[in-house]
């Protein structure tokens, strides 16, 4: 962090404050970490100014939907995404044999079958030819199916005949191994893992970065994370991926859940849709949990004051959740989320609005695999018009969060930004401001602090970023600094 003075002035050439009427401004001053006073001239007042005259602020980003640890762990083991063959990967593989060693495991991340050459999964015995005697788990990019090798299999029950001949997890047994690899990591290795995420946040303007994290299995990684909450150099919110309200009350949390899976994702075939696959006839889907235990699940939390938040995807995963809430609640107090909520028609809208629930989506989802051409369109045919349809939410009144799902898309708001207004169905596309609140006011509303972050008003948190061009006027920016709390935590380069 930079050394700079309490109370100071920062100049520009518009300050987007982004609250209910957008006022702009061309100072502003911050006075020990606050926003103390707004200009729409420069004032001519006796204190340390900060200049970026040619440059435009906005609030700090904010990130509604990461997942701290697995970012971190994919920038430390191997990419895929750029393979363009299984002879590739099991080279890349291959170059590993000292950072597996040394874990004692390798994750390799970001496969996607559709993308190499074979345009499939890799089997367990192409991997074994490697001959590593330790566990390798290949990961789809959505990390919600894998390939591993012969030692990964051993670890796990011998109850899946189809996984244990080939080596490709899918559905629950992906899931119980996903789980089961992570107690592997150690808690120097996780740490570090959390710092890499947070100085890319950074980077990308974040301020405010919300986290999905641990599992019924994993009870170390959230009490790791709130161990060193205040070590961070920018605020991070977790949700603790449980359904033990008990851990949660524990490390004093007030929301529980994340990606609790309902169902699982599109490029897997495990997104739970009411109508099959397009190219799987054969399936719609898997949904995790029974009505009853989603009931208990919310209900315990909302007996409890907990915001819930649950990972649904296909629209007759979204379906249970709206149907589950509609038992319980019909006024949404505690603010509960859905997280994607990618695929719905109208009914489903207009009941996610009259139960008042939150959407946290993610946009880029449409950058990679939406549009007549991509994965979206090969899994649902015409049906990918109906993915992510951010124009019918927020017109229906709607509050939607912007978010990544690091690292299933990159941290990168300004990405998440420029994919909402440029979705490639012209009719779900909004605009940059409306954009632009999805990562700063609404994603301050989806955790509760929007008496404090996502706007520049008086007395708020000084959390802001430069920009280099006008932000309401294109989507194709560049951060240049970041200030947390009036400290500037980030200048480029």
């Amino acid at each position: 962090m930079s050394d700079l003075p309490s109370t100071y002035i920062i100049e520009a050439q518009r300050i987007y404050t982004m609250d209910e009427e957008n006022q702009s401004y061309c100072a502003m001053l911050v006075d020990n970490g606050r926003i103390k006073t707004l200009f729409a001239a420069s004032p001519l007042l006796s204190l340390p100014k900060i200049e970026f005259s040619s440059y435009f602020i906005v609030p700090g980003f904010i990130d509604s939907h990461t997942h701290i640890l697995l970012y971190g762990l994919q920038k430390i083991f191997p990419d895929l995404s750029d393979a363009q063959s299984i002879a590739e990967i099991l080279e890349i593989i291959a170059a590993h044999q000292s950072l597996t060693q040394q874990v004692g495991f390798l994750f390799c991340y970001n496969f996607e079958p559709e993308k190499i050459k074979e345009r499939r999964y890799i089997y367990k015995d192409e991997i074994d030819r490697i001959g590593f005697s330790y566990p390798i788990i290949i990961f789809r990019a959505d990390m919600h199916s894998a390939s591993v090798n012969s030692a990964a299999l051993k670890l796990l029950p011998q109850s899946d005949k189809f996984s244990f001949q080939t080596g490709i997890l899918k559905g629950n047994i992906y899931e119980y191994t996903y789980k089961t690899f992570l107690k592997f990591i150690s808690p120097d290795l996780r740490l570090k893992a959390f710092r890499i995420t947070l100085n890319d946040a950074l980077a990308s303007g974040i301020t405010t970065l919300v986290t999905m994290l641990g599992s019924e299995e994993d009870s170390e990684s959230c009490e790791l994370l709130v161990e060193n909450l205040a070590s961070f150099p920018i605020e991070v919110v977790p949700f603790y991926q449980t359904q033990n309200i008990n851990r949660v009350k524990k490390l004093g949390l007030k929301r529980i859940g994340g990606c609790i899976l309902i169902d699982g994702s599109f490029g897997s075939h495990t997104a739970a849709i009411f109508d099959n696959y397009n190219d799987e006839p054969h399936t719609n889907g898997i949904l995790y949990l029974s009505d009853q235990e989603l009931e208990n699940f919310f209900k315990a939390a909302e007996s409890e004051g907990l915001q819930t938040a649950v990972h649904a995807i296909g629209d007759r995963a979204i379906d249970q959740v709206v149907r589950v809430w509609e038992k319980i609640i019909k006024s949404n107090t505690y603010r509960h989320r859905i997280e994607h909520c990618e695929l719905l028609n109208d009914t489903l809208i207009q009941r996610i609005k009259d139960l008042g629930l939150l959407v946290s989506a993610q946009p880029a989802f449409e950058y990679f695999w939406g549009g007549p051409e991509k994965l979206y369109a090969i899994r649902l045919g015409e049906r990918w018009r109906s993915t992510n349809h951010l124009a019918k939410l927020i017109s229906h009144g709607i509050k939607v969060l912007g978010g990544s799902d690091a690292p299933v898309t990159p941290l990168n708001p300004l990405l998440g930004i420029k994919s909402a207004v440029y979705h490639p169905n012209p009719e779900a596309r909004i605009s940059i401001l409306e954009a632009m609140k999805m990562f700063s006011v609404n994603g301050a509303y989806g955790i509760f602090a929007e008496n404090r972050i996502g706007a520049l008003k008086l007395n708020y948190e000084a959390n802001f970023i430069v920009l280099e061009k006008d932000p309401l006027a294109t989507v194709d920016n560049t951060v240049v600094s970041v200030f947390y709390r009036g400290k500037k935590v980030f200048t480029k380069n």
